[in-house]
């Protein structure tokens, strides 16, 4: 009979434990937990606006499970940091409306965060991005006693503000003439020579990897003055031209998109931009889908 009584117990102690829920959060504790959560929201938010990477890093969970969703590209932890932390170096500030938020608490260790957001960058180079309309989202888990972000989505619709009618293309090209060394990677260099002559600048541009010439093209960039731009052609031995449209958007920088997105440049999925630090020196940044995938400098080479 004993027996009988303890299986009894046994399953009933069994199923009690399967069919149980967690305990609902009280709002008290609901109160508690966004004011946690608020608090890393602010951190990230404050570093965004004064392009401080690692700050905005810090509040991110460093595993595989993280993501990053940006204007359709989805970033893991580490392409987060490849892709964004570049941009930020080109950033001087940012300022963020934050309108709409809301703190969802999902369970005692998940709070999902949404908001609206309108506002402006302004870049190292003189112009500067508006945010007309934008939407974020962020997953805070609760790990090690500390909130993080595991998920974040950000959707935005931007308009570069510029003045590039005001500036004179032809005398701002000129500084891209003379000699130029760059590096793409361990014992591989980018070497681009460049001469003014009249309203264009034509060059060679050549890449070598251990001393070994691995590619080089004969380069023209000539004026139009219709569309007061630079239209680039670059010749490659064994392979068809590319055609580029380039023009400045400030005195230190200049853009560049290939020649069938000119129409409607700001759509372009590949896009190069230069931004000149001194006379000396250059930088050459490449974005995918308006992310920054890849970064030269150049040094002027004194002959």
């Amino acid at each position: 009979m004993k027996t009988k009584l303890l299986v009894w117990l046994l399953l009933i102690a069994s199923l009690s434990c399967c069919t149980s829920t967690e305990k609902p959060v009280s709002d008290a504790e609901k109160k508690i937990i966004k004011k946690e959560v608020k608090k890393i929201v602010n951190i990230f938010i404050t570093a965004c606006e004064q392009a401080k990477f690692n700050m905005a890093l810090s509040t991110f969970n460093d595993s595989p499970d993280f993501k990053y969703i940006y204007n359709g590209q989805v970033l893991s932890y580490d392409d987060f940091i490849a892709n964004i932390k570049p941009l930020f170096k080109t950033i001087t500030n940012q300022k963020f409306t934050i309108r709409d938020e809301e703190y969802s608490v999902l369970d005692n260790s998940t709070v999902l965060y949404t908001a609206k957001v309108k506002g402006v960058s302004n870049f190292k180079d003189g112009h500067s991005v508006l945010v007309d309309q934008g939407a974020m989202q962020l997953v805070f888990k609760r790990i090690d006693v500390r909130w993080q972000i595991i998920y974040a989505v950000e959707s935005t619709v931007e308009k570069t503000v510029e003045g590039a009618s005001k500036l004179n293309q032809v005398e701002l090209f000129k500084q891209f003439a003379g000699s130029w060394k760059g590096e793409l990677g361990k014992d591989t260099t980018f070497t681009w020579i460049g001469k003014s002559v009249g309203r264009s600048i034509e060059g060679r541009l050549k890449i070598k990897s251990k001393r070994k010439t691995v590619m080089e093209a004969r380069i023209v960039n000539a004026y139009d003055k219709h569309s007061d731009k630079f239209v680039e052609t670059e010749i490659y031995k064994r392979s068809a031209p590319l055609i580029f449209v380039s023009w400045f958007t400030s005195k230190n920088r200049c853009e560049a998109v290939m020649f069938k997105d000119f129409p409607d440049p700001k759509n372009a999925s590949l896009k190069t931009w230069f931004e000149f630090k001194s006379r000396n020196i250059f930088i050459q940044i490449t974005a995918k889908n308006n992310i920054p995938i890849d970064t030269i400098t150049y040094y002027r080479v004194k002959r």
